[in-house]
């Protein structure tokens, strides 16, 4: 026999799976008929609804190779398809139409949900096997040979190559209308994307209801119908689901496109707008203020008291008899404010001549949360059957959280584009904040990162405040509870917003105790491969590959393990921060995983509609703007990024060939296998202090010690070598590792520079006695040096004693050299005493100590000189930014210096030894670099200056001192106050041309713009950094048209390769690995030593413009040109 039935497995009608106008009609597949035909003969299979006859349930006797007939029986049975069968006449072909059931079949009792797990997985394989082999050519529909060249497919099987920055970089722009006219308490007028991505937040926050379920996708059938497909599980319905709509979401626009100023105008827009009670399944829960608690006598009032009869007796606070006009007044102010111009000055002092202000401002609006009850209390049972309700008092105030660095920034953001309409408190870390009802009560927006007083359950209490109403109530106050968590929040937003991705930080757990109506994040990048495509780059985008592309099959992308780790951080801000439905729902706690992340990772790539579900999922929560329609209404500066490629100095040659010698005699003794091998797996935090050690040589030559033991150990690998006759190549790499070695320790100069930890400078036109007192060198090594070198320290010491006594013979110029030498010879020393005592006991050095004591004091006191001069530079240029606003003429800066005695000065300073003395290059490449293009352009354009290494920046800092190059330095070594205030003061003072910024600390948020160039001093990997850090001046506000971008690489080393790799992974839209020493191309360039020739080409860079060590003035200063006004 060839086709049998099987017993029905479902209990439903047996007619609704009969009814094919129920189902989706997908389209049709086509079997070649190899003969003898011994099924679908036609006699045991009744002819169905579209004149073809029902697929039989189990086939047998059929040969197909491919599988297709045994997956749609199996569909069949189990109700997850119907289909029909037609044979052609002359028995080549076997025709079968799919008809799709869907899981929500009206009259199926829900029996299509309940199939087995293993039925269910097994159906889902099959289906998507399927679904990309089913035609949608009409001729096959209708029985006939295909009529088109170009096959339709019900789900098409084309790859879908996009990655998830492709996807974050091409989601829909927001298109929500904008109100008219400006919104109230906004001074800047706002473009027209910034008003639409505001009337999208305002849109999402206050119209939340429900949307379109992100988890389906939509699938078209013959007739037109449209039914919706689950990708993960292959869950089919002929009715697209709805799911609670985010009331908040990711705002998320491009770097430098005004995020601050937008959450600045949705806090403006919607102002007044009061958060509401949070949502209860077991209560109501009614907003209630102090006078309609006592003297209102309704029935949600009434409910709401009764929530206290659980507790002990208590002398009962109600009024009787009904509210005064002027009590329904006040609630009615307090619990829906919105419309009312109760901010309005002329309204405040007409309530107040009505002695209504100060009882108005005391009703603070509040409700009563119970506890869950015990069958909802999720394994709490009976632990709260006792507890009374807790208090929450309503704001319409929005909280946001903001990193250290940036809190004084936003200040001055809501300085400069709102009135003071917003009330604002800044939240001090050790500041103690108002009590509840005062915080509800008298601010709009609050600054805080307060994550410690968390003890929630010791708001639930029996007690009821008595207070009269204008008396200072202190009931609320809680040792152990922040007041922060006795409010219900209108808005919760979180500046840089990428930190909520990790769910078990201190303040994730705090955030999410707080009651919160609606949360934003914001963040230009949301994750670290999640970047925007360089909004303003300018000339890049024009210049097309000359290369012709070839065609190729087009294979199917496969994510790679980055993308992973970006999802599952994107998954913990919807499902721990957001609280997104269905991905924040206690029964499926891992369902953005299972749902969304996973099958992006299947092993042959993401099935057809995976993607797709992932664009909902972001769309869904997103506001961003593709960087052409910004574009279309703002022109940013063009960007110049260039890469430029420096030599090392021939002593800094020296030190990076010693480093070269010790990898390669690793590698050569431990035969590239064994765990001494410095790339074994075990050994990356040896790699990445290498590579960093590496990278420091590159600006500045690192004090290295230990030549003896560099040499022996060299030696050893030559004789183990020997030993086992290792390979040719071997030998001469140890060979040429002992020749380096051995050319640093024969060197008296570059063993000088060990001893000393600074960037030299080469003078020219010095004494030689003055030189030999102020070199700290040994004799051998400053007659062997070409060039007179003499550290930063040590030439701004002079400069200081040589201005102080402008007359000062070549002797007492020499006799102080001495002096100061010794000084830092004693603090060097001190130091090193400082290492041992560390390790050891009590080591003392008492005549060293007392040198050192006046050498540190002296480096305080210069610390404390820049501290004062920044500080009265910041209060001359805050009153000038207030005064810009007030309309008062701007305060003046730094006031002039004493013309006339600087002129008898330099008078006398003519006369000095070292007046012709001439300050030139340096032994470092980058800082020669650094210098003349600051020397060049300092006085037009202000420079960012990064470096990931604190020491980098202060051998710059050391440098800019001594050429009177004026800064500000941005790092860890300052404390958190000091760092606000350097941001405030570079962007409103002209007197900082620098600004020196650790890249970890200065990389992200500020506002910068008052800059035009920037710096790196060494080439950064991670993309999302540099990006960061690029947009600080690359963003709206920027009022230079170029802004240029240097990165410094050293030719022929790891940097080299780094920008090059860097380069070809954004170009190609590949992702970065986590660091550098991950990457295959970087670690195979370093795990293969090569040592540097000593340049013998001029400098790319020579400081043309050679520094005087004293300051002389040419002539007598000018008399002012008198200046008349017009009458």
């Amino acid at each position: 026999m060839a086709t049998m039935q099987v017993k029905r497995v479902f209990k439903a009608t047996p007619n609704i799976y009969s009814s094919l106008k129920n189902f989706l009609p997908a389209g049709t597949l086509t079997f070649n008929i190899i003969p003898p035909l011994n099924s679908f003969t036609g006699d045991n299979d009744p002819i169905a609804e579209d004149e073809w006859r029902s697929f039989p349930q189990v086939v047998v006797g059929f040969r197909d190779e491919t599988g297709g007939i045994d997956s749609i029986s199996f569909l069949v049975r189990h109700r997850f398809i119907a289909a029909t069968y037609f044979v052609d006449a002359a028995h080549t072909q076997l025709h079968v139409r799919v008809y799709v059931i869907p899981w929500d079949l009206a009259g199926s009792r829900g029996e299509l949900r309940e199939r087995d797990e293993d039925i269910v997985l097994k159906g889902s394989k099959y289906l998507k096997q399927l679904f990309v082999r089913i035609r949608t050519d009409r001729s096959l529909w209708e029985g006939s040979s295909a009529s088109s060249s170009s096959p339709g497919f019900f789900v098409s099987p084309a790859p879908d190559n996009r990655s998830l920055m492709d996807i974050y970089n091409t989601l829909t722009s927001p298109s929500a209308t904008p109100t008219k006219g400006r919104i109230p308490g906004l001074r800047t007028k706002l473009y027209n994307y910034q008003r639409r991505s505001v009337a999208t937040m305002i849109e999402r926050e206050t119209n939340p209801g429900t949307i379109e379920h992100p988890l389906y996708v939509p699938m078209k059938g013959m007739d037109g119908r449209v039914f919706y497909m689950q990708p993960a599980t292959m869950e089919i319905l002929s009715e697209l689901p709805r799911v609670s709509a985010v009331r908040g979401g990711i705002l998320c626009e491009e770097l430098g496109t005004g995020k601050t100023v937008m959450v600045l105008s949705l806090i403006l827009g919607t102002l007044d707008q009061l958060a509401a009670p949070e949502e209860g399944i077991h209560e109501e829960r009614t907003p209630l203020t102090n006078v309609a608690f006592r003297c209102f006598q309704t029935a949600p009032v009434l409910s709401e008291r009764a929530k206290f009869s659980g507790g002990k007796k208590r002398k009962e606070s109600v009024d009787s008899g009904f509210p005064s006009l002027a009590e329904i007044i006040l609630h009615k102010i307090r619990v829906a404010p919105e419309g009312i111009p109760w901010r309005e000055p002329e309204e405040q002092d007409r309530l107040d001549r009505h002695r209504m202000w100060k009882p108005l401002m005391a009703n603070v609006p509040f409700y009563l949360h119970t506890p869950d009850p015990p069958e909802a209390a999720y394994g709490r049972r009976g632990r709260q059957e006792t507890s009374g309700p807790k208090v929450m008092y309503l704001t319409s105030a929005t909280i946001v959280i903001v990193p250290d660095n940036l809190r004084r920034q936003w200040a001055n953001e809501i300085l400069k584009h709102c009135t003071d309409l917003l009330r604002v408190l800044l939240v001090e870390d050790n500041r103690e904040l108002p009590d509840a009802p005062v915080l509800a009560t008298y601010y709009d927006v609050g600054f805080s990162q307060e994550a410690k007083k968390k003890n929630v359950e010791g708001l639930h209490s029996w007690k009821v405040c008595e207070c009269k109403l204008l008396r200072r109530c202190k009931c609320s106050r809680r040792k152990d509870v922040s007041p922060l968590l006795q409010i219900r929040w209108k808005r919760l937003v979180v500046d840089e917003g990428h930190n909520t991705a990790e769910k078990r930080t201190e303040y994730a757990i705090f955030s999410n105790l707080m009651s919160v109506e609606r949360r934003w994040i914001v963040t230009g990048t949301p994750t670290t491969n999640l970047l925007g495509l360089s909004f303003g780059a300018g000339s890049e985008l024009l210049y097309p590959d000359d290369e012709e592309e070839t065609m190729q099959v087009e294979q199917q992308r496969l994510w790679h393990g980055d993308e992973r780790d970006d999802l599952r951080k994107l998954g913990n801000m919807l499902s721990h921060f957001l609280l997104m439905m269905p991905f924040a729902s206690k029964s499926e706690p891992k369902a953005f995983t299972t749902l969304v992340a996973n099958p992006l990772f299947a092993p042959n790539g993401p099935y057809p509609g995976d993607i797709d579900v992932l664009v909902q999922v972001m769309s869904s929560v997103m506001v961003r703007h593709r960087i052409e329609d910004v574009e279309a209404e703002v022109t940013l500066a063009l960007l110049d990024h260039k890469t430029v490629l420096l030599d090392l100095d021939p002593m800094a040659v020296k030190t990076y060939n010693l480093i070269q010698a010790t990898i390669a005699v690793n590698a050569v003794d431990s035969e590239r296998m064994h765990q001494d091998y410095l790339f074994h797996p075990r050994n990356t935090a040896h790699l990445q202090a290498l590579v960093a050690n590496i990278s420091n040589v590159m600006f500045w030559h690192v004090v290295d010690s230990g030549l003896d033991e560099r040499l022996t150990n060299s030696q050893q690998a030559l004789e183990n070598l020997n030993k086992r006759n290792g390979a040719l190549e071997d030998f001469e790499l140890i060979e040429q590792s002992i020749n380096h070695v051995r050319s640093a320790m024969d060197d008296p100069v570059w063993l000088a520079l060990q001893n000393q930890y600074h960037i030299f400078r080469a003078v020219d036109k010095m004494h030689p006695s003055i030189y030999a007192a102020w070199s700290g060198f040994p004799e051998l090594a400053q007659k062997t040096s070409p060039v007179m070198l003499l550290s930063p320290a040590a030439l701004a010491e002079l400069r200081k004693s040589v201005t102080q006594r402008p007359l000062s013979s070549i002797h007492q110029i020499s006799e102080n050299g001495r002096t100061y030498i010794e000084k830092e010879q004693a603090y060097q020393e001190y130091l090193r005493l400082q290492d041992r005592k560390k390790k050891s006991t009590r080591e003392k050095a008492p005549e060293s100590d007392r040198k050192t004591r006046s050498f540190e004091s002296e480096v305080r006191k210069k610390q404390q000189e820049k501290k004062d001069e920044m500080k009265r530079e910041m209060d001359a240029a805050l009153a000038r930014l207030n005064a810009a606003f007030s309309g008062e003429e701007g305060a003046s800066g730094t006031p002039p210096r004493d013309a006339a005695n600087r002129t008898v000065q330099s008078a006398m300073l003519r006369l000095s030894p070292v007046a012709g003395v001439r300050i030139r290059n340096s032994t470092s490449t980058k800082l020669d670099y650094i210098l003349h293009e600051v020397l060049t352009y300092g006085a037009e354009d202000k420079f960012l200056i990064f470096s990931e290494s604190a020491a980098t920046l202060s051998f710059i800092a050391e440098s800019f001192d001594l050429c009177r190059i004026k800064y500000l330095s941005f790092s860890g070594q300052h404390d958190r106050e000091e760092r606000q205030s350097m941001i405030t003061t570079f962007e409103t003072s002209d007197l900082y041309r620098v600004l020196l910024l650790e890249l970890k600390y200065g990389a992200r948020g500020l506002n910068l713009v008052s800059a035009s160039r920037v710096i790196f001093c060494e080439p950064v990997w991670k993309a999302d950094v540099e990006s960061q850090a690029i947009k600080r001046v690359h963003r709206i506000g920027q009022t230079r048209t170029i802004v240029h971008v240097t990165t410094l690489a050293i030719k022929s080393t790891f940097e080299e390769v780094m920008v090059a790799r860097s380069k070809a992974l954004r170009e190609n839209k590949q992702e970065f690995a986590k660091a550098a020493t991950d990457d295959r191309t970087i670690r195979d360039f370093i795990e293969n030593p090569v040592f540097l020739p000593v340049p013998t080409e001029p400098r790319l860079v020579d400081i043309d413009r050679p520094q005087p060590v004293i300051e002389i003035t040419s002539g007598p200063p000018r008399k002012k040109a008198k200046v008349s006004f017009a009458d």
